[in-house]
């Protein structure tokens, strides 16, 4: 008869240890991280979770512990009884940490919307833990970079999403970069945020196709006694699958050199593009690579690291750089 491995007095500490920090991690602990902090395998972590779950139960009889799934990782976190009152407060914080990260909706409805999200949540709270906030807008900050200002959108803004909602057509006079003006019947199927702006993704009835529309350029819209119905097969994702920011252009395989190892630390730590695969080289330097649709705002991007990074492929890309560089030499070129 096999008989179960009993538990030592390390591993009771260990076990004390792990329900404790728990209690002060309301949206769960990962399995790699409390194998890593209490020193064990995975292997022993089941086995103290077999046994908690025996052991440890809650007055209806659930255990204690719950395991959760994000994506392909396991996070173990206390059942929803056992859980303290850090939720709450736990919550506050991140609601006011996005809050930060959206300045650029400053005065909007928007914005609006989510400080009375916040409000709200903020008075429900303990007076103990509302002390603890004390200090949050200095322990949490975003730093915006070049967002747009919509303060003069807040009604164009508001009637965007109560059509986006209640799935209303609108009609929109829209004005292009260089100010040219298109009237389209305009179904809005999504509002995205990209880089400090707003745009709208839906089916122009104009263009016959799905387009994306920059909030700051409708010059006017109204909305339509027509509603219409919301597409099925319909993703955001599927707009932006491939691009390397939100500009289309054909299926392109791209090859960059990046000169050093600090360019290469510091863009390997980022999801550039889905299809990003880094290659280090003997002589130190490393090979990126990407399948993107549209090089338009991929080329912006290199000129921002032009003296570490070198296109090698698409020769059509490399010689719109080298152009663009060349004009940019002949401005310090010419006498002050």
């Amino acid at each position: 008869m096999q008989h179960r491995r009993r538990p030592t007095y390390g591993a009771a500490t260990r076990l004390a240890r792990l329900v404790l920090e728990l209690s002060s991690r309301p949206h769960g602990w990962s399995f790699d991280a409390i194998a890593a902090e209490l020193g064990i395998s995975e292997r022993t972590l089941l086995r103290y979770l077999r046994a908690c779950r025996t052991e440890l139960v809650l007055p209806d009889g659930q255990p204690v512990l719950d395991v959760m799934r994000r994506g392909e990782k396991r996070f173990l976190r206390l059942a929803e009884p056992a859980r303290s009152d850090e939720v709450g407060i736990y919550q506050a914080v991140f609601l006011y940490f996005t809050l930060g990260a959206l300045t650029f909706l400053e005065g909007t409805v928007l914005r609006h919307g989510v400080e009375d999200v916040w409000e709200r949540l903020e008075r429900a709270l303990p007076q103990r833990q509302r002390l603890r906030l004390a200090n949050l807008a200095r322990k949490f900050h975003a730093v915006p970079f070049a967002p747009k200002d919509y303060r003069a959108f807040d009604d164009l803004l508001d009637r965007i999403v109560r059509c986006l909602i209640d799935q209303y057509r609108m009609r929109i006079d829209y004005g292009g970069v260089a100010g040219e003006g298109k009237t389209h019947d305009f179904d809005p199927y999504t509002l995205v945020t990209y880089r400090g702006g707003l745009y709208v993704i839906g089916y122009s009835h104009l263009y016959r196709r799905i387009i994306w529309l920059a909030v700051e350029r409708i010059r006017a819209a109204e909305k339509l006694a027509e509603r219409f119905e919301y597409p099925k097969r319909y993703s955001p994702a599927a707009h932006t699958e491939g691009t390397f920011g939100i500009i289309e252009g054909p299926e392109t395989h791209v090859e960059l050199l990046l000169l050093n190892s600090e360019t290469a630390a510091f863009l390997s730590s980022r999801r550039i593009h889905p299809t990003q695969r880094f290659r280090r080289r003997r002589d130190g330097t490393t090979v990126l690579t990407m399948n993107v649709r549209g090089t338009t705002e991929l080329a912006s991007w290199i000129l921002s690291l032009a003296p570490w990074v070198k296109v090698l492929r698409p020769a059509s890309l490399r010689d719109d750089i080298a152009g663009r560089l060349r004009d940019a030499t002949r401005l310090y070129k010419a006498p002050l």
